[in-house]
């Protein structure tokens, strides 16, 4: 059931069935032309729940726009289906070619490949092949269906005016938005209660920990009251909030840091499976393949970050990248 949050604010509660995230908060600013942030996965559950809470706020479907905060799934996988004629579909402009590229299966070839190359096997990349929801519900693409935005850029819905915040990590270009006169900030993925933002390695990003720091510190200095996040019912402060995400880190990187040097050489499907994750699995075997997948690129991420502070690099050997303790040279 849509949820009314305040006389111009819905929340749309869209289930994300089989996925450990649960559900998508997908919010709605309501006025004479109303925004719809973030969709949903491309998959008939979300579908069903997204038509059916829209109908309940009785929203104009001829005057909504869609804002989706980045490029994962189920943040844009329904929205080129919801938008009516004479409607924008918003993402950043960093995170555009990554809609595009979710939609090219020679871009998940390609992924897939690094993937093998930094410990998966290729039995392991085939059969995820056709179970990764990443890959097979996001949207397909169209060109000119998505309008680009920028830093700091200005939308004006509900009466309001929307600054757009570009917070690097999660992903590429992952944008939040900040209502500056409500206090008000809708934060996707950057910042999350109960649960931690996934942090991968994304390809052309250096170190995409260190952009997400970066960017932890960025929405710490905004002057909020209210906090938005995509994800889970909880939400609270988001100083507090930010403290807790950079003491996790710090804690993984040093768990990271300790793995390679009590066992150097392992590759960082071999290091993710010595971490410790908020996961009901047994072992590292028991994992379900898609969240092996996001563990290793969480790995990776951190491995990045150690790299570049010079704790640890990496060396390809007999076709696999592994991992030692100290400086080398970079590949």
């Amino acid at each position: 059931m849509a949820e009314r949050l305040a006389e111009d604010l819905w929340r749309l509660d869209i289930p994300l069935v089989g996925n450990p995230l649960k559900n998508l908060n997908s919010y709605l600013l309501t006025g004479e032309r109303s925004l719809l942030i973030d969709t949903g996965f491309r998959q008939q559950s979300c579908r069903e729940a997204m038509e059916r809470q829209l109908a309940e706020t009785h929203v104009d479907r001829d005057r909504l726009d869609i804002f989706c905060t980045h490029l994962h799934s189920d943040h844009t996988g329904l929205a080129p289906e919801l938008i009516r004629p004479g409607c924008r579909i918003y993402i950043g402009e960093i995170d555009s070619p990554g809609v595009k590229n979710a939609s090219d299966p020679s871009c998940w070839k390609r992924l897939y490949g690094e993937y093998v190359r930094d410990g998966f096997t290729q039995a392991e990349m085939e059969a995820l092949w056709g179970d990764n929801p990443a890959q097979t519900a996001a949207p397909p693409w169209r060109e000119g269906l998505y309008t680009e935005l920028q830093d700091g850029a200005a939308l004006h819905y509900g009466g309001r005016m929307l600054r757009c915040v570009l917070t690097l990590g999660h992903t590429p270009g992952h944008l939040c938005l900040y209502d500056p006169a409500r206090r008000r900030l809708f934060c996707g993925d950057h910042v999350l209660f109960h649960i931690t933002p996934n942090i991968c390695r994304w390809q052309g990003v250096e170190d995409s920990l260190g952009d997400y720091l970066s960017s932890l510190d960025r929405t710490a200095a905004l002057d909020t009251a209210e906090l938005y996040p995509a994800h889970r019912a909880e939400t609270g402060d988001l100083r507090q909030r930010t403290a807790e995400l950079k003491a996790h880190h710090a804690r993984r990187l040093e768990d990271t840091l300790r793995t390679v040097e009590k066992a150097p050489g392992l590759t960082a499907y071999q290091i993710a499976g010595r971490m410790r994750w908020s996961i009901r699995c047994r072992n590292w075997a028991d994992f379900p393949l898609a969240q092996k997948f996001f563990a290793v690129g969480e790995a990776l991420a951190h491995l990045d970050h150690l790299e570049a502070q010079g704790r640890v690099f990496r060396q390809e050997i007999h076709g696999k990248r592994v991992y030692f303790a100290g400086v080398g040279d970079k590949i």
